[in-house]
């Protein structure tokens, strides 16, 4: 038997029809895309999620931008 599958609103990924509706209102309720990644992350764990996730990459671009000028002092 072939499953029927449905895309989430939210989430995008494909959910088997017989468990879309509850899928898409759990996944609206309780899940955010993270604008950077794109993955769905708990709305709870988000600030965690991009303090651990993307603030070394952040740091990095930020290094690039604006270079550090070290002086020794005599």
């Amino acid at each position: 038997m072939e499953a029927d599958f449905q895309v989430c609103s939210n989430c995008k990924r494909n959910v088997a029809s017989v468990h879309f509706a509850l899928h898409e209102a759990y996944c609206l309720r309780f899940l955010v895309i993270c604008p950077e990644c794109e993955e769905p992350i708990p709305k709870s764990k988000m600030k965690e999620h991009t303090q651990a996730e993307h603030q070394q990459g952040r740091e990095m671009y930020l290094l690039k931008e604006k270079p550090i000028v070290i002086t020794a002092n005599k």
